[in-house]
């Protein structure tokens, strides 16, 4: 990252898109910079969109309010990714705490609510999702990504395990960071997120659908950063998921392409 000598004028350029605040790859996992040596905090404001529920073919969009806090401890406090911890830093020491990023961290996953759920099909609230993340910088301008979360699902206990690589792009002065990324789900995730139960089947006239674990999506993500000055920065993000197996024949799948994206202008304080 930043304190890293990298072998390849691309691999620095690709830990400046890296550095972005909040910036994430590929649905749940993380682009994160190696802890500051001083507090840092950056606020500003933020343009999303993202699927209305899973499956669905419409978007929703807002503007809305963005911040980014980032302490020496590894710990960290951001609109797109949560409240977390990287621990590297406090567990390694030299090239590894740099090379390395693992830990915690808690963040909200939105499901399926009543207005875009179809008749008889129960709603899935927004959920309260923990995860433990771990990166290595396997190669100069190689990221390798991984996340196992759980707390999804109807009842709380569903899992996900998405794994990614993150590479880049030059772009003159700046670059554009492309993940690749898949994910695998429990079957409590899978039948809360897409599954059809007998109540409801009678209730909407649709078939029952009970998928097991396996795997959900898989997705391409371009990132990137552009400083205006020291304090300025605009960040932004265009991730292309496509449901896969189960997932895209579940009755309640409109659209097996998921797509979000986020645009975000930043001050640091």
């Amino acid at each position: 990252m930043k304190s890293r000598l990298f072998a390849l004028p691309a691999a620095a350029l690709l830990a400046a898109a890296l550095a972005a605040p909040c910036a994430r790859a590929a649905g749940s996992l993380l682009l994160i910079d190696a802890p500051p040596e001083a507090a840092t905090w950056s606020a500003g404001l933020s343009a999303r969109g993202w699927p209305r529920a899973p499956g669905s073919p419409r978007q929703r969009e807002q503007l809305l309010p963005a911040f980014d806090y980032e302490s020496p401890s590894g710990l960290f406090l951001a609109s797109d990714a949560g409240l977390g911890w990287n621990l590297a830093p406090e567990l390694l020491q030299g090239h590894s705490a740099r090379d390395w990023q693992f830990g915690l961290r808690l963040w909200p996953q939105s499901g399926r609510p009543r207005r875009e759920s179809p008749p008889g099909i129960d709603r899935l609230g927004t959920r309260l999702v923990t995860e433990a993340f771990a990166n290595v910088q396997a190669l100069p301008a190689l990221l390798l990504q991984s996340g196992l979360s759980w707390g999804s699902g109807r009842h709380h206990d569903g899992g996900q395990l998405e794994l990614g690589a993150t590479s880049g792009i030059p772009l003159g002065d700046d670059l554009i960071a492309i993940s690749l990324a898949a994910t695998y789900a429990n079957a409590a995730h899978l039948r809360g997120s897409f599954g059809v139960g007998a109540r409801e089947s009678a209730a909407s006239g649709l078939p029952e659908w009970h998928p097991g674990s396996g795997w959900q999506d898989w997705s391409i993500a371009l990132s990137g950063e552009h400083k205006f000055s020291a304090d300025w920065s605009v960040s932004g993000q265009w991730l292309q998921a496509r449901l896969v197996d189960q997932a895209a024949k579940s009755p309640l799948t409109r659209d097996r392409r998921q797509p979000s994206f986020i645009l975000s202008l930043w001050h640091r304080f």
